[in-house]
């Protein structure tokens, strides 16, 4: 998996530059450092006011009762165009534009959300200490606060570091006493 992130970096990286070179040679030089240098403050711009906006949708969907499935899917295409849009590149540009259209964004949300059911969904639910996960009975062993116990007997207090019993209440020394 790693190398195949790689190679899509880099991929990436060298299709971004053949195709400023074909642009550049098509119109250009200047323009196109113009169109390159302005990409990232778009970006930036929908990062601040766009993501804000989105945001806001998507509270104001859930305190009046809606399913927030869809406004969050938005929030989310729209960050990713933003991040699209700060990278260097003509392509990436090209792609977050493409993102910020409605009628895109529509076509993109159910692809998103069966890959949110499909990977990211089964990876929350069996979370570790989830109390709700499958497969977890109720009323057998937790994950409180890091201290885990098992169900047949009670804990043993522990101290400050972790493994150190502390002495019960009549071994403590007590005020005045010598020990």
């Amino acid at each position: 998996m790693p190398l195949l992130i790689l190679v899509l970096l880099l991929g990436g990286v060298v299709l971004e530059v053949w195709v400023a070179i074909q642009a550049a040679d098509a119109i250009g030089v200047l323009p196109v450092l113009l169109l390159l240098v302005a990409g990232p403050f778009v970006g930036a711009r929908v990062l601040g006011r766009g993501t804000v906006r989105a945001w806001r949708r998507v509270a104001d969907a859930s305190r009046s009762g809606e399913r927030v499935g869809r406004s969050v899917l938005d929030a989310g295409l729209v960050v990713f165009a933003g991040f699209l849009l700060v990278l260097p590149g003509l392509v990436s540009s090209a792609v977050g534009l493409l993102v910020l259209l409605p009628p895109v964004r529509a076509a993109l949300r159910p692809l998103l959300a069966g890959l949110v059911a499909r990977r990211a969904l089964p990876v929350i639910l069996t979370a570790r200490g989830a109390g709700w996960a499958p497969g977890r009975r109720p009323g057998g062993p937790a994950d409180v606060e890091g201290h885990a116990t098992d169900a047949g007997r009670p804990a043993e207090p522990e101290g400050p570091v972790r493994g150190e019993v502390l002495p019960a209440a009549d071994d403590r020394p007590h005020r005045g006493d010598p020990r």
